[in-house]
C-alpha cells in the first residue's frame, strides 16, 4: 500500500482525518481518524533500487465501540487483503479519553525514498 492509497482510503469513510494531530476543528468530532508515521526503514527493491518503508498508527476515536465506521473500515481492509490487528482502548477516568474508544492499529506503507 502506498501512502496515497491509506490517505485516499481513510478519507472515502466521509469522516474526519487528520494526519500527524487532531486538527482544532475536529477535536470534538466523532468519529473521527488521526494517522501518523512513527517507524522508517530502507527496503531494497529488485535492481538494488531502494524504497521507503513506513509504519503508520492509525487511531480511530467514537462514541461508542465498534462503531459502524469502524466495521467499514475493516471492511475496506480485508477486501485490499490487509489483516492488522486492532486494539481498543476505553479509559474513563481520563480528561481527554473520558466516554471515547480509542481504536488503533499500524500498517505498512511505501513512500517514495528520498535521497539526501
Amino acid at each position: 500500500m502506498t501512502k496515497s492509497e491509506l490517505s485516499s482510503m481513510l478519507h472515502d469513510l466521509n469522516i474526519p482525518v487528520n494526519e500527524g494531530i487532531t486538527g482544532q476543528k475536529n477535536t470534538n468530532n466523532y468519529p473521527r481518524i488521526v494517522y501518523w508515521p512513527y517507524i522508517e526503514q530502507d527496503g531494497v527493491a529488485s535492481g538494488d533500487e531502494y524504497y521507503n518503508q513506513v509504519t503508520y498508527q492509525i487511531s480511530f476515536f467514537s462514541r461508542t465501540p465498534q462503531h459502524e465506521k469502524y466495521r467499514e473500515l475493516r471492511k475496506m481492509l480485508r477486501e485490499k487483503g490487509l489483516h492488522p490487528v486492532f486494539y481498543h482502548e476505553y479509559v474513563e477516568n481520563d480528561p481527554i479519553f473520558s466516554k471515547t474508544w480509542h481504536t488503533y492499529f499500524e500498517l505498512d506503507v511505501t513512500e517514495e525514498y528520498a535521497d539526501e
